[in-house]
């Protein structure tokens, strides 16, 4: 299998584009604190506190399932997005079977934990976001979002929550 580890600063740079791009086409950004290229490559992107959610008693059984629901959608394709971006826009390329194959994984094991899905009801949620994702960033647009996203990251190094929402602002356009 292929690394998944950054090749360069303009892999991680990439990888972090997507990742916030992920965020927006899921409806994440309200989750989303910032986003640094200082530091561990895992902690690149910073959510907010209701990201982590532990559950609340003054919460309902659905609700608080519906939200690890979404969490769970979320961080997946956060992970799906960050390996797309640098595959389909940066290295211009699709992903590598293998690496889709990693992640189908990936969302098993943590669909299991986390939410106790099934692994039929996984593979349904997967395939559905991953063929979005993958139609997301083969679009011209969003690839030039994404690059000029990159490069002011690669630039700036650190990017607030308002940095972000004004960067991929042009995506509300596409």
């Amino acid at each position: 299998m292929k690394s998944l580890k950054y090749t360069d600063e303009t892999d991680r740079c990439y990888g972090a584009t997507g990742m916030a791009i992920g965020l927006m086409v899921f409806d994440g950004e309200d989750m989303l604190a910032s986003i640094t290229l200082d530091g561990d490559p895992n902690e690149m992107v910073a959510m907010s506190p209701d990201f982590y959610f532990a559950g609340n008693p003054g919460v309902s059984a659905k609700t608080a399932w519906n939200q690890i629901l979404k969490n769970y959608n979320i961080g997946i394709a956060m992970l799906m997005s960050n390996l797309l971006c640098r595959s389909v826009v940066n290295k211009r390329q699709a992903l590598p079977n293998e690496l889709h194959d990693f992640l189908l994984d990936l969302a098993r094991e943590e669909g299991h934990e986390s939410c106790s899905l099934d692994d039929d009801e996984i593979e349904r949620l997967f395939n559905k976001n991953y063929s979005y994702l993958n139609r997301v960033f083969n679009h011209r647009g969003v690839q030039s979002v994404a690059h000029d996203f990159a490069s002011t990251l690669g630039q700036r190094r650190t990017l607030s929550r308002l940095d972000v929402l004004e960067l991929l602002d042009a995506l509300r356009m596409l």
